[in-house]
């Protein structure tokens, strides 16, 4: 009888060992073609007027500013510093979900990056391994 609860331990240690070889192996197999995707992507917004188009890649950093010539007479020198900020911010928020979108292609749903990169808490970047230590981060209320 303990033989047999021994091999029946053994085997569900086995199909577990199968099941996170091959989820490891999926996502290691899709980094490359994830990275390419990542360096590739870009998310492009445009100002409410349509005076004023920006793009950002996929870290929000801008790659290219597009300013029509009315612009340059519709807006005073601050308020058009303000809308190319606010746009930006923007493509930035969109390139972030598209980042998101790319990588959840590739990584499970529960996956501590996918999570931090929603959040940018560290605490949800480590919560697998808070969890497997039994360790609680402290709240720390940040406003």
């Amino acid at each position: 009888m303990a033989q047999r609860s021994d091999r029946d331990a053994n085997w569900a240690l086995r199909e577990r060992f199968a099941q996170v070889h091959d989820q490891y192996s999926r996502l290691r197999s899709g980094m490359g073609e994830m990275q390419a995707k990542l360096h590739a992507y870009r998310a492009t917004e445009k100002s409410r007027d349509g005076l004023i188009k920006v793009s950002v890649d996929a870290r929000g950093r801008l790659v290219k500013l597009e300013l029509e010539p009315a612009a340059l007479r519709s807006y005073s020198a601050t308020a058009l510093a303000e809308e190319i900020t606010r746009v930006v911010t923007k493509a930035g928020e969109s390139a972030g979900a598209g980042v998101n979108a790319i990588m959840a292609e590739v990584m499970p749903a529960d996956s501590g990056a996918l999570s931090f990169l929603r959040t940018n808490d560290m605490n949800d970047l480590m919560k697998r391994q808070d969890d497997i230590m039994d360790y609680r981060p402290e709240q720390r209320d940040e406003r």
